[in-house]
């Protein structure tokens, strides 16, 4: 219940973000939030680092042929930095970058796509802000960390799926997860960071050969971000011996079959907890 409601708090959330960004390029000033709300940035950093700090997570363990996978604020991490970053990428395809060309035109239609775009942003850092002090606070974000036989293992993972060899034995995460999940850490790094420099733009004079390097940097890190979310909704939603990882992504449970089965070195550190 906690999970879902969280949830349900996320989308009035951005619903409310979508409704100033709309208000705001809406109105006699036609406002642009970058240049009026810069402050916002380091709150959702800030707020993001708080709830990440404090926040009280479960122990994983079976209980009644069931294992909980993710914590509570798990979920509400992963899709406040799924959904933002998805508004990021349709909202910065609107205004153009790299090869692709500006599709809107007129200054309230760019001023709303700007305006969606700091909406995003915000809940973006947030995102990402929370789940990196929760990792680094509670150590499990050395689960995610690779390994050396993480590549062999991810080919022999998907190979295993047609028929190809056998399925490596897996702990809580796979290697890919872990393979991805430094790529993952390397781009948003780099978007974040170059992201401040546009934004902060807006506020100061920055050089322009600065600002030059910060948008290829920011536009190349973003279109790399774009392809690894392809595949992680790919290879973590669509294919079907995924889909018990997508529900737990709403529920935070996966069944103890599944992971005896896709996990198994995690189970038997399960079995040896309890």
């Amino acid at each position: 219940m906690k999970r879902v409601a969280s949830l349900l708090v996320l989308l009035v959330m951005l619903a409310g973000g979508g409704l100033i960004a709309y208000a705001a390029s809406r109105s006699n000033a036609n406002l642009l939030l970058f240049n009026t709300s810069f402050w916002a940035i380091p709150v959702a950093l800030f707020l993001g680092v708080l709830v990440g700090a404090t926040i009280r997570r479960e122990k994983t363990k079976i209980s009644n042929g069931k294992v909980l996978r993710h914590s509570w604020g798990s979920p509400f991490y992963h899709w406040s930095f799924a959904l933002s970053g998805i508004a990021l990428i349709v909202t910065g395809i609107y205004v153009g970058f790299l090869f692709i060309p500006r599709i809107v035109q007129d200054a309230q239609s760019v001023n709303l796509m700007y305006n969606i775009h700091f909406i995003g942003a915000l809940f973006f850092i947030f995102g990402m802000s929370a789940h990196i002090t929760d990792g680094y606070v509670s150590g499990k974000i050395k689960e995610h960390m690779p390994e050396l036989k993480d590549f062999s293992d991810a080919v022999s993972h998907y190979t295993s799926k047609v028929g190809i060899g056998t399925q490596p034995m897996e702990g809580k995460y796979l290697a890919s997860e872990r393979l991805s999940y430094l790529l993952w850490l390397v781009f948003i790094g780099l978007v974040v960071l170059t992201g401040f420099f546009k934004a902060a733009a807006h506020i100061w004079n920055i050089p322009g050969e600065i600002m030059g390097a910060a948008t290829f940097i920011h536009d190349v890190s973003a279109l790399a971000m774009t392809a690894l979310l392809i595949f992680h909704v790919l290879l973590g939603a669509l294919v079907p011996w995924s889909w018990q990882l997508l529900r737990s992504m709403f529920t935070g449970y996966v069944s103890e079959g599944y992971v005896e089965k896709h996990h198994p070195l995690w189970h038997e550190e399960l079995k040896g907890q309890k």
